[in-house]
């Protein structure tokens, strides 16, 4: 309710019967007590519960009194103990009850019932409800003696003063949380299928990774086999050359090594396919918008600086920034910096991200507050499987580096220990043709 800064629920009567009026009086007169209000107060206050729990009973065909501890607005700093405190007595009916019933011969009349209340309180509110909507009056009394501080450390206490001798309000105190914990539910429900989403983008990631370290694996694998194949064969191939030279066209073993001129040959043709496999990545690179590269990476990552309430500040040129690169294996790379920082950022600290051109070459940039690197560790990172978490591996820095040759770029790092970490991918200003790095 507007004005109020806290509203603690702290007990619910259900009203069904004559007996439940005096029950609702003492509890309402209790509470009144324990908010430090006056005795007349009290006495007023007990008299407004019972009339209007009898006005349902009468009206409505029963309902529900709400009882809640209120501080008021002026609360807006940590420490409660100088504002307002009191009370909110929320009165709901089964049924609705149109305002011209309120004064008929058969109802009463409204006016000596609700105008003493509301002269009496600082909010005063009815609704007669229409359809399927209960009659609803909200009252709100404030002035208590005791200071919010104490009644917000007490309201465990409190409850438990005012559930004495009350079964039947125990089972409603919860149906009371129903409506919330649905809530909870629905907003749960929403963040699980942000969190489904992003966990499929992972997976679609984790399954691209695994694809590019299998395809680099055998290209390397192939190229390594052609280094080895390649000197013999073309020795083989140059000597058999050099003697069918010298030897008569009737030598008697000539075909013998012309066999062996063909097959080093066929070795050579060999090595050319092999060494061929590495140039063909030059066919996945097209023009791509680093900017919306990047955005699409934090936009799928979102749910998970929110976890961690990690406050996300994305800086950019506003003129595109174009490079030419392999969007699947450049997003892994990326993905890879980037969740090494969100891991290393502690909870509710600043995480940055730069797009933009320094000295003409394309720049990402991503900066976190986390504990840093020394400087021992970060010679080592793109030499050797280095890693600072427990169950890492160290391979995704490397992989990285190598990602970015096969851009044509490079990844630089600053950190030092207790200062964060910046990572730069820097990519060329121009695009050299022919220059395809080889795979790690």
């Amino acid at each position: 309710m507007e004005g109020l800064s806290h509203q603690i629920h702290v007990l619910t009567l259900v009203i069904k019967r004559q007996r439940d009026i005096p029950l609702a009086r003492s509890k309402a007169k209790l509470l009144g007590g324990i908010c430090g209000f006056s005795g007349t107060k009290r006495v007023q206050i007990a008299l407004m519960a019972s009339e209007v729990a009898r006005f349902l009973i009468k009206n409505t065909g029963g309902g529900r009194v709400v009882f809640f501890l209120v501080c008021a607005s002026e609360a807006s700093n940590a420490s409660f103990s100088g504002s307002p405190s009191g009370i909110m007595v929320h009165f709901i009916g089964k049924k609705s009850c149109p305002v011209e019933s309120y004064t008929n011969e058969e109802h009463g009349d409204f006016t000596r019932i609700f105008g003493p209340m509301k002269s009496m309180a600082d909010h005063f509110q009815v609704n007669p409800g229409t359809g399927e909507e209960g009659f609803e009056l909200k009252v709100v009394i404030l002035g208590g003696q005791a200071s919010c501080d104490e009644l917000l450390k007490g309201q465990e206490r409190i409850r438990q003063q005012l559930f004495r001798d009350v079964e039947e309000s125990y089972m409603e105190n919860l149906r009371a949380k129903h409506e919330e914990v649905l809530s909870l539910l629905k907003t749960l429900s929403l963040k699980n299928k942000e969190l489904d989403k992003v966990n499929a983008e992972l997976l679609e990631l984790s399954r691209d990774m695994e694809s590019l370290v299998h395809e680099r694996t055998v290209v390397e694998f192939a190229l390594r086999i052609a280094d080895k194949i390649r000197n013999p064969a073309t020795v083989i191939g140059g000597l058999a050359r050099i003697i069918l030279k010298r030897l008569p066209k009737d030598f008697p073993d000539r075909e013998k090594i012309e066999a062996i001129y063909l097959e080093a040959q066929k070795l050579e043709a060999i090595v050319k396919d092999f060494e061929g496999l590495a140039r063909q990545q030059e066919r996945f690179l097209t023009q791509v918008v680093l900017q919306d590269l990047v955005r699409e990476i934090l936009d799928a990552w979102e749910p998970n600086f929110e976890k961690k309430g990690i406050n996300l500040r994305f800086h950019t040129a506003k003129e595109p920034i174009r490079i030419r690169a392999n969007p699947r294996t450049l997003k892994v790379a990326i993905l890879h910096i980037l969740k090494n920082a969100v891991d290393a950022s502690p909870a509710g600290s600043d995480l940055e991200v730069n797009v933009e051109k320094v000295d003409g070459r394309p720049v990402l940039e991503i900066v976190d507050q986390g504990p840093g690197i020394s400087s021992d560790v970060k010679t080592r990172l793109f030499k050797e499987l280095v890693t600072t978490k427990p169950s890492g591996t160290g391979v995704g820095l490397i992989m990285v580096h190598h990602i970015m040759k096969e851009h044509q770029g490079q990844v630089h790092i600053e950190s030092s220990p207790g200062k964060g970490t910046r990572v730069r991918l820097i990519f060329p200003e121009r695009w050299k043709e022919g220059k395809i790095e080889g795979p790690f």
